[in-house]
């Protein structure tokens, strides 16, 4: 499963009572209220699981949370290491 795939699913089952037919990679979640600020940090805890990566704090910023495409970005660099 693709970074991409899975937080569609998660966010789309977590947050969307699971009718993820709207969202896109390049939705805005943060700004379109889809998961809020506190959120992000059960989101994070899912990728950790997902990807056994670990995401540092200072990357739990809005920036890297606006879409699926920038999280799957965040992701990806951290699997990477």
């Amino acid at each position: 499963m693709t970074a991409s795939d899975f937080l569609l699913e998660h966010i789309a089952g977590a947050w969307l009572n699971g009718d993820g037919a709207d969202l896109r990679a390049d939705t805005p979640l943060l700004e379109l209220n889809i998961i809020s600020s506190a959120e992000v940090f059960d989101l994070v805890h899912s990728i950790q699981a997902e990807f056994d990566i670990a995401i540092p704090l200072p990357e739990i910023k809005p920036e890297n949370f606006r879409s699926v495409n920038t999280i799957a970005d965040l992701i990806e660099r951290y699997r990477k290491k």
